[in-house]
């Protein structure tokens, strides 16, 4: 029972890491993956796992947050980092901002922010980095249960310092 009670929370949290960020793909438009993305993999107990609306993701086997990262290049739009970090969010009821800031992200401004809400009167927390570089948006995303969040958080620290976008 009480795996099966995680299971249905890691698909809940995955519909909210993955929903959010969502490719529209308007006339005129392509919208591709990046190339050449330099990572290095979250280490155990991070686990690859496929995703449809993601490049790459992991999931822990231990607390069953995830980490992941999404790339669209090519794309008609032109939408603003907050923008794209609402609509990231937009699947979290009763959604509170912990922290959020503007900085510098592999030589591009960047939107930093970690969120709590609830998903189907599920407490969870979630952090993000976004920014574009050459033509492409990228949305690094760290998720699980609030109670969960902290235990993993500097696993997705060091995945995001050793991202390289090209």
């Amino acid at each position: 029972m009480r795996n099966h009670l995680r299971f249905c929370i890691t698909c809940i949290l995955l519909g909210l890491l993955f929903g959010g960020c969502v490719s529209v793909q308007l006339p005129g438009g392509k919208v591709t993956s990046a190339k050449d993305v330099q990572l290095s993999e979250p280490k155990s107990p991070f686990e690859k796992i496929k995703a449809v609306n993601a490049d790459r993701a992991w999931l822990s086997s231990k607390t069953g947050n995830t980490i992941s990262y999404l790339s669209e290049c090519g794309g008609p739009g032109d939408m603003s980092l907050q923008a794209i970090e609402n609509e990231s969010l937009s699947a979290m009821n009763k959604l509170q901002t912990v922290s959020s800031e503007t900085l510098i992200y592999n030589g591009r401004e960047a939107r930093q922010s970690i969120s709590k809400g609830e998903l189907d009167g599920v407490p969870v927390q979630m952090a993000l980095l976004i920014f574009k570089k050459n033509g492409c948006t990228y949305t690094m995303t760290y998720g699980g249960l609030q109670k969960q969040f902290p235990m993993e958080l500097n696993d997705f620290e060091k995945f995001k310092v050793d991202f390289k976008a090209p």
